[in-house]
């Protein structure tokens, strides 16, 4: 059956819904850009930059947190059957998640001046490059649910490929992690605790993005006989 028949209970708003979804999403994966960008200036110590793009990231979040429950609104409203509504109010949880990461991962720098050497020894590892890992896991969901309205194997092929993304991204959490922890400048340990936590908000990006991806595959189970 083909997945647009699975998503007939939404009738003419079946693309409506989907469009939503997918704008929320897009919303989300703006505010993570902007937080790569504000670790862009963060290893440059140029703090006022920093705080720009907090800024911009703060406002992102606020929008999506109001279309997001503008949108619950609607799948409350609808008449859904094995489970559909409540899996499609978890994705759109999940992608509201996304956007809260950004901003919290965000707000530990807008918050906090971190000494220039504790910065740079950061930045000793791929700060970058983890940050825009979890990046393209959201990128990978968005392609997943796209592919909604396709066919199965390619939900299937690219949920897959959202989960090795995210592995990806938990090695090189793992890395950046160890290296801190060898504290090799005798750093002040409240200091390595806050990148710590600001690593492990970033790292919520890539998880939220294999949670959705589940959803996904539970969606594509319900809807092709």
């Amino acid at each position: 059956m083909p997945i647009s028949d699975f998503f007939s209970f939404l009738g003419s708003g079946e693309q409506q819904i989907l469009n939503r979804i997918l704008a929320l999403l897009d919303s989300s994966i703006d505010s993570t850009e902007h937080l790569l960008t504000l670790v862009k200036y963060l290893k440059t110590c140029d703090y006022e930059a920093v705080d720009r793009q907090f800024t911009v990231i703060d406002g992102i979040e606020k929008k999506i947190d109001d279309e997001h429950r503008a949108l619950v609104r609607v799948l409350c409203k609808g008449s859904f059957f094995g489970g559909i509504r409540e899996d499609l109010l978890s994705l759109s949880e999940l992608i509201e998640n996304i956007s809260d990461a950004s901003k919290h991962s965000a707000m530990v720098f807008h918050d906090l001046r971190l000494p220039k050497e504790v910065i740079d020894y950061f930045f000793m590892v791929d700060v970058e490059s983890f940050v825009s890992t979890c990046i393209s896991a959201a990128r990978l969901l968005r392609e997943a649910i796209v592919a909604l309205e396709k066919n199965k194997e390619e939900v299937l092929s690219t949920a897959e490929k959202v989960e090795e993304k995210e592995t990806e991204a938990d090695g090189i959490h793992h890395s950046i992690v160890q290296h801190l922890y060898k504290n090799e400048i005798d750093a002040k340990s409240l200091d390595i605790i806050l990148l710590k936590d600001f690593l492990s908000l970033v790292d919520k990006i890539a998880d939220m993005s294999e949670h959705g991806s589940d959803i996904l595959l539970i969606l594509v189970a319900k809807g092709y006989s």
